[in-house]
């Protein structure tokens, strides 16, 4: 009896110590304001919280601009708003119930423009430089200021039936040939990626064969068709002759009588 009692204090004892760790191990909750360019807050817009593995969490802003979001751990978090017409990103470390405020009255303005065509194009942060997001062109995103973000664009884009290869990308004074660009913006700041247009085709093997194949059967049917209208046209001249032939015998004979 004495091991039993001994054996039901431990099991107590344990289950004291353990319970406020279970209490403590919940997941964090993300309680946010996001003011919109304006100065306003930006209400009913959808908020997105991104960790490093592209798990992505949301919810919707209030009329107040203020939304809460809970993620099953800690750790760096992208904050993706999405606006009328515009993005606000940000980068959060969430190191347990956290309360934050996304400001993007006092963050520069990063737009994000292509020639010839729109193209998609990758972000980072340097935070969390091992996820990026993906956006189209024209799109203007407001990031933190003077923080460091890298751009990626396609170096060829395939729409049939052209084919787009970049050229350069421009951004405030500087221009660059390569597909990728870093800057940290201050101020707000237009990038411009430059496309080359040209007629590309992008045809499958068997549709190379079955073009080929209708080809020589249209040459087929044309050349059959222009030697039979020929055949006929011959046909016809030749029975017009034996006619005009048989008329001129038949008045020579009227004459002779």
């Amino acid at each position: 009896m004495k091991r039993v009692a001994l054996l039901v204090a431990v099991v107590a004892v344990l289950a004291l110590v353990v319970a406020p760790g279970v209490a403590l191990a919940q997941d964090p909750v993300v309680s946010l304001t996001v003011v919109a360019p304006d100065g306003s807050a930006l209400a009913n817009a959808t908020v997105k919280l991104i960790d490093a593995s592209g798990n992505e969490y949301s919810n919707i802003t209030d009329t107040a601009g203020k939304v809460k979001i809970t993620v099953p751990a800690t750790g760096l978090y992208y904050v993706l708003v999405y606006g009328q017409g515009y993005y606000i990103l940000s980068v959060l470390n969430v190191t347990g119930d956290i309360s934050a405020t996304i400001n993007a009255s006092a963050m520069p303005a990063l737009m994000v423009q292509s020639t010839e065509a729109s193209v998609e194009f990758s972000i980072a942060r340097s935070e969390i430089s091992t996820l990026a997001l993906k956006f189209s062109t024209n799109a203007t995103i407001y990031t933190d200021s003077g923080k460091n973000v890298t751009l990626e664009f396609p170096k060829e884009v395939l729409k049939f039936p052209y084919k787009y290869t970049l050229q350069k990308i421009v951004y405030d004074v500087a221009e660059t040939t390569n597909n990728t660009v870093t800057l940290a913006p201050a101020t707000n700041t237009t990038v411009t990626a430059h496309y080359s247009k040209t007629l590309y085709f992008v045809l499958p093997t068997w549709a190379l064969i079955a073009l080929g194949v209708t080809v020589a059967i249209a040459v087929g049917v044309v050349w059959f068709a222009t030697k039979t209208a020929k055949h006929a046209v011959a046909s016809i001249r030749e029975s017009s002759m034996t006619f005009v032939r048989r008329k001129q015998f038949a008045t020579r004979k009227e004459d002779e009588w």
